[in-house]
């Protein structure tokens, strides 16, 4: 066992580095989903585009305690305002379907409410891989990837005159 062990931490740099490489997992920088899922966790997902080559997801087929990543305003992205879009990991709901669309209501785990707005499938990006019923993390490692996106979200707001 301790051989085992010893050999999966060796190894886990270089898991690491090929999950993002391939963009396999994601960065969370909330507690909305804790404590199943916690702020600097990252999450191994399940793509509907994978590098723009396959894709693994097809949103039509999310179901009702899927762990998903949306992207919050893509409604008013369709109507070329794209400047409210931000992704979310939040668990599913509820399912409906109405007037042959489908669409669903998701909730962070940690969060008293549901989220606002209703999702569409073409607004899922990514599905959690779960097993034994938990999504698949690597605690904390996020942090370090939050971190530096934060660093270029403030560069590149200061260099184009944003705040």
């Amino acid at each position: 066992m301790y051989e085992f062990l010893n050999m999966l931490l060796k190894m886990l740099p270089i898991i690491i580095i090929v999950a993002i490489i391939t963009s396999q997992v994601v960065a969370v920088p909330t507690d909305s989903m804790a404590p199943v899922i916690n702020s600097g966790d990252m999450v191994l997902v399940q793509k509907t585009d994978l590098l723009g080559i396959y894709s693994e997801l097809n949103p039509e087929e999310v179901k009702e305690g899927d762990i998903v990543i949306y992207s919050k305003g893509s409604e008013s992205e369709e109507h070329g305002n794209t400047d409210s879009q931000e992704s979310v990991i939040h668990r599913v709901v509820s399912v409906y379907e109405l007037d042959g669309s489908k669409y669903f209501i998701l909730k962070g785990d940690n969060n008293l409410d549901v989220d606002d707005e209703r999702v569409y499938p073409h607004q899922i990006s990514a599905k959690a891989v779960m097993w034994g019923g938990n999504p698949i993390i690597i605690p904390q490692i996020g942090n370090i990837i939050i971190f530096f996106k934060s660093l270029i979200h403030d560069f590149t707001s200061a260099f184009h005159g944003g705040g």
